[in-house]
């Protein structure tokens, strides 16, 4: 058995595979955000910084002990791990092809009626969410035919729910755990999906996996103008600075033109491509 450690363990986990590290194949650390940073910074809840220490910086000084690789996501991350006997390894992401692919966005009858507008992001990018509601604000006054859903728990939903916005206008919804957020993004799709991302520490190290999740719901995306999202660009994606005029601007360019809109989705679906194209299915071993 070769096993694999994905950002987290737990104490009786750990006392597991020091137990039985005789006995294994080997044991990989796979490691897709800057935990130190988002401890140190001003992001993310203080439960949530507590569980960051407690399983997946703690563990650390023991792990090293019995770990044949350390995985990351970016070579910005490679290069802030602390100096090891493993010297980190780069794993890109991978996307695999959606199921029942076709090159059509939304049901065309939905979005005659209404435009369906997300942001879809953990309590980690609370800065992001400040950001985006004073542009979220004028963007449902300005288009009538604009309905935005936010996923967002605790404070950062009640600041949502708590603006001052019409009924069936705005939908808050809770996280979901992953098999049932794959699930409900591949079924209720979104014609526009929002993707900022701001400086940061964190974010820096970031990937751009948010495109996958685009994706797959078939939306046309706005990214933040970052080197996290230069990677896989392609032509007829958005991108653009992070002030409120630039962001409202492009929303206000894809809700009023189709054609643009159905570009922007279709070069979205295509970066996703380039990524698998610029990344290998195969674990980093050697």
């Amino acid at each position: 058995m070769f096993v694999v450690i994905c950002r987290y363990i737990t104490s009786r986990q750990l006392r597991w595979v020091e137990f039985n590290r005789p006995r294994l194949a080997g044991v990989a650390l796979f490691i897709d955000d800057d935990l130190a940073a988002i401890v140190s910074g001003s992001d993310g809840s203080w439960g949530y910084k507590f569980r960051l220490l407690r399983l997946g910086i703690k563990p650390l000084y023991h792990l090293r002990k019995v770990l044949d690789a350390v995985w990351v996501s970016t070579p910005e991350l490679a290069q802030r791990l602390p100096s090891s006997n493993q010297v980190p390894l780069v794993m890109p992401p991978f996307p695999v092809p959606f199921p029942q692919q076709n090159d059509h966005g939304r049901n065309q009858a939905d979005s005659q009626q209404m435009l369906k507008l997300v942001y879809h992001a953990t309590g980690i990018h609370h800065r992001e969410h400040d950001f985006l509601r004073p542009i979220i604000a004028r963007a449902l006054d300005e288009h009538p035919t604009l309905r935005f859903e936010v996923i967002a728990d605790g404070k950062i939903g009640a600041h949502w729910s708590a603006m001052n916005i019409a009924e069936g206008r705005l939908m808050v919804r809770d996280s979901l755990p992953w098999p049932e957020y794959l699930s409900y993004t591949a079924q209720s799709g979104a014609d526009i999906a929002l993707a900022p991302l701001l400086e940061s520490r964190t974010n820096s190290s970031r990937s751009d996996t948010k495109r996958i999740d685009i994706a797959r719901m078939k939306a046309a995306a706005i990214f933040s103008r970052s080197p996290v999202f230069d990677r896989c660009a392609t032509e007829g994606e958005l991108h653009v600075d992070n002030t409120a005029e630039d962001w409202l601007s492009a929303i206000r360019l894809l809700v009023t033109d189709p054609a643009r809109r159905e570009i922007a989705r279709k070069a979205t679906a295509a970066s996703v491509v380039k990524m698998a194209t610029v990344a290998s299915p195969d674990f980093p071993l050697t």
